[in-house]
């Protein structure tokens, strides 16, 4: 893991070399910022009076995995996972991101007892 971090190190370290994602990260919220860096992951996060979410990236070698945790009073937890190469365009993993927790987010709220108070 060590010769991992070096290697990020190099490129700059994590918030250098997803930049543009992070950047797609920290504008989805007012709230959001960048709460914990290592050498090899950063995370992002936000919290408001209707909970809070978490996107931890992690650089292994040639990939990134990316990490959404959802916490929320009403919903209750919520997790979802995606691996990407390393250096995938960065504005494309954004807009799987973005497709995959839109249904995600749906089906949730559909399959909530509080639905119809969505709906109105």
């Amino acid at each position: 893991m060590s010769q991992q971090s070096i290697q990020v190190g190099k490129q700059g370290g994590m918030a250098n070399k997803y930049k543009v994602l992070i950047g797609y990260l920290l504008e989805g919220h007012q709230n959001s910022r960048i709460i914990g860096q290592t050498g090899d992951s950063l995370t992002v996060g936000c919290a408001s009076t209707g909970g809070q979410t978490i996107f931890n990236l992690v650089q292994t070698f040639g990939s990134l995995t990316v990490e959404w945790k959802m916490e929320s009073p009403l919903f209750g937890k919520h997790r979802l996972e995606w691996q990407f190469p390393e250096y995938e365009d960065q504005e494309k993993m954004m807009r799987k991101l973005t497709n995959d927790l839109e249904k995600y987010q749906q089906n949730v709220i559909s399959a909530s007892p509080f639905r119809d108070s969505f709906l109105n």
